[in-house]
């Protein structure tokens, strides 16, 4: 199954490289005056990290896909729904550095047809 970003089909091949360093407990730890240590943890709802990534010979985006992605990263506080491998809609906002991109072959005049390796950065809400 396609990985699709609001209407973009991206690669398939892009790895979720975070997939399972996200708890789903939020948990905080004070001491107090006397040394007592106090934690309190919560279910946590949202806010799992989705970085998607591709490489040196996976994950490539041509130069027009790029350009649609890159207006959506733009528009801030968007949120977008992400449908992964497993079927399942998630309702994402861009995050941190929104994406990067570098050319798999340095051109001074790109195509359209050229590829990129991309990171996206994203968060479920």
């Amino acid at each position: 199954m396609s990985i699709v970003l609001d209407s973009l089909t991206l690669p398939d091949d892009l790895l979720w490289i975070d997939e399972y360093k996200w708890s789903g407990v939020a948990q905080q730890v004070d001491i107090l005056a006397d040394g007592a240590v106090v934690v309190q943890a919560d279910a946590q709802q949202t806010g799992r990290l989705i970085t998607l990534q591709g490489g040196d010979d996976f994950g490539w985006l041509d130069r027009t896909t790029l350009e649609a992605l890159r207006l959506l990263a733009a528009a801030p506080g968007a949120q977008y729904s992400l449908t992964l491998h497993d079927g399942t809609p998630r309702n994402v906002v861009f995050t941190g550095d929104r994406l990067t991109a570098a050319p798999v072959v340095d051109y001074s005049a790109p195509a359209a047809s050229d590829v990129y390796s991309v990171t996206l950065y994203l968060m479920e809400l």
